[in-house]
């Protein structure tokens, strides 16, 4: 594994050599794979350069709608003569791609798919564009064709969306690989494949989190969208309440959530629920919170900052820890700015969240790895476990500068090899 540890302030990626004081454990490394378990509507997103299309398809700037399976095909066909561009998308897809190269470590991805793929149609540009160190294999073959979002761009740059569910919604909880679930570093999913009850991948998620949960693997749950939080609110309280660990959202989702437009009140709420959250903010940044033992927790090295919760950083140099495994558990909180400011030109506006996820599991990954590989290390001397590896700060300031690197791409995916101890 690439270790999150060791980072040098000014990059926060991970070290690409480890620095191992103790003794490492006997037990072969190739017994156990520190991976993830990700289960998405699989999706391709098609970027396309004709807003006469748009219009064509009734389609209104900004807004999304959903296509019948037939207007689908009349687009699909209709595209070939069209300049448009394949990416592979959704939400958990991202953020496992992201963990595999932040980590090194591999990730499997569950959801359904064509049953025959065909080269150059959307299904084949998903697998081809999946790196081999997210396992598919899981994947299940199913009628009908791949989800697909059309982003239709305006010379003037405005956008509108049109999007095709396909056969997203088929995986079926049989499906599931519970051993695989059992053994993870964590779990993933989207609010979005909790959309209706009755869809198999509905019930599949709910499935997967309730057999993560009883064995004790972390639980990451995605909001998905501000307008599908507030229909669904109660369900998704249920939710979080009974199986989540870890809950990421953006401000306009933490505001559908819990009523307040005050982040750091959303995020105090939210933790009645979780173990941690992480609210992106855009412009304005990202703010954690989590909980500690008040007999573990670090008081910061930085100015004490107040808002709406006075001094709400005071702790924020503290390691996180499931609420159930605190003797006396204690909310902690950190708020940081874009790093650097922001990209200076956006190319991608989308991924930011799924991209500071993916930084934390890999944090929380790289916890379970060194506790299995050095036991004996004064990291894990105390009779409580700990969530994380790093501070809450440490996690902030990580998925804060794993969220540039996305944003300063065009994809939300990054693309490219990242751990570089010196900046080149």
């Amino acid at each position: 594994m690439r270790f999150p540890g060791q980072r040098i302030a000014k990059h926060y990626f991970p070290v690409t050599q480890k620095r191992v004081r103790a003794e490492l454990s006997g037990a072969p490394e190739e017994q156990r794979r520190w991976y993830l378990v990700g289960l998405d509507q699989i999706l391709v997103d098609v970027e396309v350069r004709d807003e006469s299309l748009g219009r064509q398809m009734g389609l209104r700037v900004s807004e999304s709608v959903l296509l019948a399976d037939e207007v689908y095909v009349r687009m699909r066909d209709q595209l070939r003569c069209c300049a448009c561009t394949y990416a592979a998308g959704g939400a958990v897809g991202n953020t496992i791609n992201n963990y595999t190269h932040l980590s090194g470590e591999p990730a499997i991805l569950l959801g359904a798919i064509d049953e025959c793929i065909r080269p150059g149609e959307a299904a084949f540009h998903y697998v081809a564009q999946t790196p081999t160190y997210v396992d598919l294999s899981h994947l299940v073959p199913a009628p009908g064709t791949i989800a697909t979002a059309f982003t239709f761009v305006a010379t003037d740059g405005e956008r509108s969306f049109a999007v095709a569910p396909g056969n997203s919604n088929a995986y079926p909880p049989q499906a599931l690989p519970l051993d695989e679930i059992r053994n993870a570093s964590a779990v993933l999913t989207t609010l979005y494949c909790l959309r209706d009850p009755d869809w198999p991948i509905a019930k599949a998620a709910l499935r997967m989190m309730e057999v993560a949960s009883e064995a004790g693997v972390p639980v990451a749950l995605g909001m998905g969208t501000a307008s599908l939080v507030k229909e669904r609110r109660q369900e998704v309280c249920s939710v979080l309440e009974r199986f989540v660990t870890v809950a990421a959202m953006n401000a306009a989702e933490s505001v559908a959530l819990t009523g307040s437009d005050d982040v750091l009140l959303a995020c105090r709420q939210i933790l009645d629920w979780v173990d941690m959250v992480i609210v992106t903010e855009g412009a304005r940044g990202l703010t954690m919170g989590g909980w500690v033992d008040e007999a573990y927790r670090r008081q910061t090295r930085q100015a004490l900052r107040s808002k709406s919760i006075p001094e709400y950083n005071r702790w924020e140099y503290s390691r996180l820890m499931r609420r159930a495994e605190c003797q006396r558990p204690q909310k902690i909180y950190t708020h940081i700015h874009p790093y650097r400011g922001g990209p200076d030109r956006l190319t991608n506006t989308n991924g930011a969240g799924d991209a500071a996820l993916a930084a934390v599991l890999h944090d929380i990954a790289a916890n379970q790895y060194h506790r299995d590989r050095v036991p004996g290390s004064d990291k894990h001397a105390a009779p409580l476990a700990f969530l994380t590896y790093s501070s809450l700060s440490r996690n902030a300031q990580y998925g804060n500068r794993v969220a540039y690197e996305v944003l300063k791409g065009h994809s939300p995916r990054l693309s490219a090899a990242v751990g570089h101890d010196e900046e080149r």
